[in-house]
Parts: structure tokens; sequence; C-alpha cells
């Protein structure tokens, strides 16, 4: 489980520089009183993006954990290569969607966000749970029958 969570932040860490690259030399997507301070905005973001893989990886984490628990998969982890394409996917669907959000309620931006936040963690946890199952029923499949006397 570790490895698919490292793997997930590192998806995150890796991606976000390149799509914070696009959104501010690029696009000129900033704050109004970083306009012109291109690299200061840059960094911003980078920093924000540190926060962000913390705040979606914990929480995936800890549910995944707990779903593990509860549906009876311990001693099965799903695969690390899941994690970095859950981090790389949360990273390239985030931007998109704030900016929808900011362009169609630019009064509940933040709202939108937090929404997103949320979504995310519910849906990295499924798909992981999902390949832990997947990963038990694969290993079960694997073994060889058990002949009873």
């Amino acid at each position: 489980m570790w490895r698919a969570i490292l793997f997930l932040m590192l998806g995150i860490n890796c991606t976000a520089p390149f799509v914070d690259a696009i959104s501010v030399y690029v696009f000129h997507d900033v704050d109004q009183d970083k306009v012109g301070h291109w690299n200061e905005a840059f960094a911003d973001l980078s920093i924000e993006m540190v926060v962000f893989s913390l705040v979606i990886s914990g929480p995936v984490w800890l549910l995944a954990l707990l779903g593990r628990h509860l549906f009876n998969l311990r001693g099965y982890s799903p695969r690390a290569r899941i994690g970095l394409f859950l981090g790389i996917a949360a990273i390239v669907f985030q931007y998109p969607f704030e900016f929808v959000g900011r362009k169609l309620v630019p009064n509940h931006a933040d709202s939108f966000l937090s929404f997103y936040l949320v979504a995310a963690i519910f849906l990295c946890t499924a798909v992981l749970l999902r390949d832990t199952f997947k990963q038990l029923k694969l290993r079960k499949a694997l073994e060889p029958p058990s002949t009873q006397l």
C-alpha cells in the first residue's frame, strides 16, 4: 500500500511543474497581484502543489487502509503503477476543473475546488481498493486448488 501512495505523490509532484508552467507562462493564469511576476507565481504554485499532494495522499492512504480492513483485503496491495497514474490524472484534471469553476461561478470558485479535492480523494481511494480486490482475485486464481482427502 505504501508504494502505491508514494507513487501517487510522485505522480502529483512530477506532473505539477509542467501544469504549473503551462498555467503561468503560457496562459498567464495568475492572481492579479502576480501579473508580471511570473517566476514568483510559478514558485507559489509549486508550493501549492506540494500541499495539494499531501492533502490528496493523506486521506487516500487513510481511507484505503480502512477500506482494506473493512473489505478484508489485508495482505494484498494495489499496484504502484496505478498510484502513479492516479497522481498524474489528479493534477491533469485539477487545473481545467478549477479554471472552468472560476469562469462559471466566480463567487464559488473555492467551493468548486473543495468539491474537486473531495471527489479526487474518494475516486483515488475507490480505484486503489478496486485494484487491491483485483490482486486478491488474481492471487487466488493462481493458487493451486486444495486437495481434500
